[in-house]
């Protein structure tokens, strides 16, 4: 991803990663603020390591394979017996995670497309993780009415992507997509 990884690029990427990295911890540990803490975990392993002087070439396959190791090394840190995983098994999670990565970056744009109202609602519970209930309080407005408008913006969301782009699912998740042809969706979909 990156040839020579400085603070601020190495930051931009934890950024962008961030849900992604959490998302696939949560699946690993049934604790949300674990998983906060051992994202954390890793943007710190991440800084030790570029300012040791040790250069990042690929900034998001060295962080999901911090995040594996952090994972494992929590688990070891608990003495718990845990599952014994092969490499094929997190290739396919990495492979899932670059899946998703490439589609949220495709998704910014429709968001970005949506009325204010339905985007920030969308933007602030979906990717800055802020609770419903959180959100209306801050608006000033019923958490059924929060919960209405992010409804609504994935709906909308979904029709918009639908529109430009052809997506394949499984047991619930993307498994791939690609955009249809259509030159007025080719800005859209990246």
């Amino acid at each position: 991803m990156l040839a020579s990884t400085s603070s601020p690029e190495l930051g931009n990427a934890y950024a962008q990663l961030r849900s992604q990295l959490r998302s696939f911890l949560r699946r690993h540990v049934s604790d949300t603020s674990l998983a906060d803490d051992l994202v954390q975990d890793i943007f710190v392993k991440a800084l030790l390591s570029h300012r040791s002087g040790k250069s990042i070439t690929n900034v998001s396959a060295w962080l999901y394979t911090a995040a594996r190791t952090t994972l494992i090394d929590h688990y070891r840190a608990q003495g718990e017996p845990h599952l014994e995983l092969d490499e094929s098994h997190w290739i396919a999670e990495e492979n899932e995670l670059e899946l998703h990565s490439k589609l949220a970056l495709c998704l910014r744009p429709f968001m970005d497309q949506l009325a204010p109202i339905y985007r920030d609602s969308l933007l602030a519970s979906e990717l800055d993780g802020i609770a419903m209930r959180e959100l209306a309080e801050r608006e000033g407005v019923s958490l059924s009415a929060i919960k209405s408008r992010v409804s609504r913006a994935r709906s909308m969301l979904k029709d918009k992507v639908l529109e430009c782009c052809h997506v394949e699912m499984q047991d619930g998740v993307v498994s791939d997509y690609y955009r249809h042809p259509r030159k007025s969706c080719i800005k859209d979909c990246g």
